[in-house]
Order: structure tokens, then sequence, then C-alpha cells
């Protein structure tokens, strides 16, 4: 099974519930694998993976790496990196159409702003409480282990910033309305998922998914059952099997007490896409 962290698993308070802990526990008793698949770095999801102690890898930055387990010696496998020439193209394309977008990076030797206000509320490139590697132009840090450019304008969605790097070699996605994620094509929740199934010997079809936004398609679609959340986005609904209840209305827990209690349909509270 495989669950995205924000606005999926996560309330809207960043929490997890007691009620998701307990209905995961009881899976993972059960000997179903937990996997979480989150947009988020390494720092930021691990502290979730190790709180749920399912002893299984993480998904990590969209599925551009992949953390082998929750110990806190865990290894990264980075599985995608930018092309440094790639990464400064999108970014002279987003300077040049996206003028007032706030830039950052992530990179297999830290994460780099170009503004940091620790004491600013609602920005999304506040990324985690963590201050960044380094602050300047993102142009400076561009290397070998780029793994993640993000933007984020204070007027402009992230489906209208993507519009800006059309045409180059970068798959471009969301995990929140305004923040743009540009990475390697092949970076996906899906492929890192499938390659992770294959080491186990576990078929797509043997698989549910949860998810709520734009970097959830390609797994809901994929996995043998697609499970989105009551506030997901328009397509990650499309992409999906299944409708559960919202992330603050505890949606995973309730969809997994029904399958751990033996239902053979959904509650009422869910519906399956007609």
């Amino acid at each position: 099974m495989a669950l995205d962290l924000d606005g999926t698993l996560l309330t809207s308070a960043k929490c997890v519930t007691e009620r998701a802990r307990r209905a995961i526990a009881r899976l993972t008793a059960a000997g179903v694998r937990v996997v979480i698949a989150t947009g988020r770095p390494p720092r930021s999801a691990m502290p979730f993976a190790r709180a749920l102690d399912a002893g299984t890898p993480t998904v990590v930055f969209n599925g551009a790496a992949v953390v082998s387990d929750t110990s806190a010696t865990a290894h990264v496998r980075v599985l995608n990196t930018l092309d440094p020439e790639v990464v400064l193209a999108a970014v002279a394309r987003l300077r040049d159409r996206v003028p007032c977008a706030e830039l950052a990076l992530e990179s297999a030797t830290g994460w780099f702003v170009e503004r940091w206000e620790p004491a600013a509320a609602g920005s999304s490139l506040r990324l985690d409480a963590t201050e960044p590697t380094a602050i300047g132009p993102i142009e400076r840090f561009v290397d070998d282990g780029a793994i993640k450019l993000l933007a984020r304008h204070p007027d402009l969605d992230a489906e209208h910033m993507a519009a800006a790097v059309a045409g180059l070699e970068v798959s471009a996605t969301w995990s929140a309305p305004r923040l743009l994620e540009v990475l390697h094509p092949a970076a996906d929740k899906r492929a890192a998922l499938a390659a992770l199934c294959r080491e186990y010997g576990i078929s797509a079809d043997q698989v549910a998914a949860f998810g709520d936004q734009h970097n959830d398609r390609g797994m809901l679609a994929w996995a043998g059952l697609g499970v989105a959340m009551a506030n997901a986005d328009a397509r990650a609904i499309a992409a999906a099997d299944v409708v559960t209840a919202s992330n603050d209305e505890d949606g995973v827990a309730m969809m997994l007490e029904a399958w751990l209690d033996g239902e053979d349909r959904p509650r009422d509270e869910e519906r399956r896409r007609a």
C-alpha cells in the first residue's frame, strides 16, 4: 500500500491521527507492506515514516529518490537527477516568464533558496523548519546532484508556471496549488513504486495507493486500487478508482478500517468512480 502525506494521510495541521496510526499498525501486523510516497525531501518525510514504523522504504522527491529504511543511518538512493544545463534553462525560463517567482533547489547535497524568511508565515518555499544549506541565486547551486527545482508565485498557480518550462527535458508537477516542482522526466511516484514492487515480487494489481494531488495521478492510475481523497484535485480523482473522505475526516483510516473489518465495498462516505 502506498500513502501520500500532505493532503492525504496528514491532516491540515500536518499530523497523523491516532485513528490512522492504529489502522496502519493493524495492516502492517497483518503482513501488508506500507510505503510512504511523497514529494517531500527525506528531512521532512522521514519523521512521519519513523513514527509509523512500517519497516519499508520511503519514496521521496516525487519518486526521484528512495530512502532505504527508517533508521538514522538510512541510505538515500537517488534515482534521477537533473542535468545542470537543463536546470539553468528552466531557471532562465522561469525568470523570464514568471519574473516574480521565488525559486529553490533540492539536491543530493542540500537545499538552497534565494530568500529565507523563517519568521514569515505561509511561504510554500519554507519546506520545513530546517534552515537551508545556503542562500543566494539558484544558478550558484546547480550541480550534478540537482534533484528538484521549485517555484512559487504569490498570484499564479503551479499549472500556469508549468507552461514556462514546457518543451524542456523535465517533468513539471505540483503537490500544492502554488508550488511548481520541476524534476527529471523519469522521476515519478509510479515508477519508484513499480521498482519497489518488482523487488518485493508484488504486481500492480496487488497495490492500493492513496493520494490527492497532481503528482499522485500516475500512481493512482497504476495501482490496482487508486484511492483519491474527497479534497483531491479533480485530475487525481479522475485517475482514481475510489474516492474516500477528506484528509481532515480521516479518509485513509476510514478506508483501511473497512478493509480490515472485512467489508467488501466502500462505506457510504466513499464512492466509486463512474
